[in-house]
């Protein structure tokens, strides 16, 4: 069974991925994060998109205060 001890951990380590993720795409022009690669979710935008939409359902389900997503 999943602890609260290691929901904390992982929720530090997922604020920590994600500030990784924002000092990289700080200097990183729009264009390049808007244009189609090829991947699954398209642009690095859309997959920046769908990792918020994962983050933000994630947390609706542990704080009320948190709306969930639209889907």
């Amino acid at each position: 069974m999943i602890d609260p001890g290691y929901v904390r951990t992982m929720a530090r380590y997922n604020a920590w991925q994600n500030r990784q993720l924002m000092e990289l795409l700080a200097e990183a022009p729009d264009d390049v994060l808007r244009a189609d690669r090829g991947a699954f979710f398209g642009s690095i935008m859309e997959t920046l998109n769908h990792i918020l939409w994962g983050d933000t359902l994630w947390m609706s389900r542990f704080e009320a205060r948190v709306a969930k997503p639209d889907a």
